[in-house]
């Protein structure tokens, strides 16, 4: 009896008609490439059998030159060598990359559950990698990477690494709760934590004041939240969950954003105009002059830049002019307003930074020079109408 490696080779090297000419481009594709597996030293794989058998018993009555012999070949499968055994490697362990630094490799032969595997929990693993020898994988050597890639794959009898077993066990120890603690403000005992924290909102301010909580950001302490407080804005900015906010244009006027940046002590503060509308930047710029006069700023602001001199120009430099917001940028300077996407050059060369970052007139800060600036800040508010889709969607 014919084998069926040798049926597929008489199949592919048929001429009239051609393979491709009776079944699925696809199907002919693999059955060609199959052939050549057969022809070489290696021959072919277990797996690879299966799926020729398949492809074959699908595709019978399509080739009737030959629908007699693979009606035979899948009813008696016989093969005229040994299936190619493929090694089967699992491993993790710890390597170096190019750039010589510390990483987790995970190394695997191409098996189709563990790329299940893989492709399952690359979105939860930082910095992974597939490297160039096609059956490698860098990842971060980090705390989570280690508990993730261990969990993952010593269901799967992989070869771990005792150091990493040694780090994964030394990291289940850990109580969360226990790291947690130590970053309690009121379990903080450094003198230089205690001594910045007092030059920025003073010696006598309780724990349970927002701005207690407005700084755990700044800071990087814990503290614990009370169950029960007034919903206002105040409340709201301090009790952020991170950096970036926004507060609804419709509800709450700039005023009183101002006025909740004193309070918390947020003072000096860098606008960020949207130039997109000069239309609106008039009206914005109106808002914000009636904003600092309502809290009584009327001097140390700068407004670092201006429009082309046509109507709408004329009214918004006229503004600038009339308040006084030409100042020079010192380390005295409250209040500076920019336009989004770029950075007066002499702002590089001042020790001045701001406390808190206001966007109006848009949705929120787009990925470029200012919003680059900005990013050193802790509060980032975004003033509109709605709730930009990129950052933490408040509770008020």
């Amino acid at each position: 009896m014919n084998t069926v490696d040798h049926l597929v080779l008489k199949i592919v090297n048929y001429l009239t008609p051609t393979i491709e000419e009776c079944i699925s481009s696809r199907d002919a594709r693999v059955l060609r490439s199959m052939a050549t597996s057969i022809a070489s030293q290696y021959f072919i794989t277990e797996n690879q059998s299966k799926l020729i058998i398949k492809i074959l018993k699908e595709n019978a009555k399509k080739m009737p030159e030959f629908s007699e012999e693979i009606d035979q070949a899948i009813v008696e499968v016989i093969w005229s060598r040994p299936f190619r055994q493929i090694p089967e490697i699992k491993k993790l362990y710890i390597s170096k990359n190019n750039d010589g630094d510390a990483v987790i490799c995970l190394e695997s032969s191409f098996l189709s559950h563990i790329r299940h595997k893989i492709s399952q929990i690359s979105k939860n693993v930082e910095g992974f990698n597939l490297i160039a020898t096609g059956k490698i994988f860098h990842a971060d050597l980090t705390e989570k990477n280690i508990v993730t890639l261990v969990e993952a794959f010593s269901p799967l009898n992989f070869e771990i690494d005792e150091l990493i077993k040694h780090h994964y066990k030394t990291i289940k120890s850990w109580s969360k709760n226990e790291v947690e603690d130590q970053f309690l403000i009121t379990n903080i005992t450094h003198q230089t934590f205690h001594k910045q924290i007092a030059l920025d909102i003073g010696l006598e301010t309780h724990t349970t004041d927002p701005i207690i909580f407005d700084r755990s950001i700044r800071y990087q302490y814990k503290i614990e939240k009370p169950e029960i407080f007034t919903e206002n804005l105040t409340n709201f900015v301090a009790f952020r969950n991170q950096s970036k906010i926004w507060v609804d244009n419709t509800k709450y006027k700039l005023s009183s954003i101002i006025s909740t940046l004193i309070e918390l002590k947020r003072l000096p503060v860098l606008i960020v105009f949207n130039t997109e509308n000069n239309n609106t930047l008039t009206t914005n710029i109106e808002n914000l002059v009636e904003s600092l006069e309502e809290n009584n700023i009327t001097d140390n602001v700068g407004i670092y830049f201006r429009l082309p001199n046509d109507d709408t120009g004329k009214k918004f430099n006229a503004i600038i002019s009339e308040n006084k917001y030409n100042k020079f940028l010192t380390n005295t300077t409250k209040v500076v307003g920019i336009q989004s996407g770029k950075i007066p050059k002499f702002f590089l060369n001042t020790p001045w930074k701001p406390m808190s970052v206001i966007f109006v007139g848009g949705d929120s800060l787009r990925h470029n020079k200012s919003s680059v600036y900005a990013s050193c800040c802790d509060l980032i508010i975004s003033y509109c109408e709605k709730d930009p889709l990129i950052i933490y969607k408040p509770w008020l």
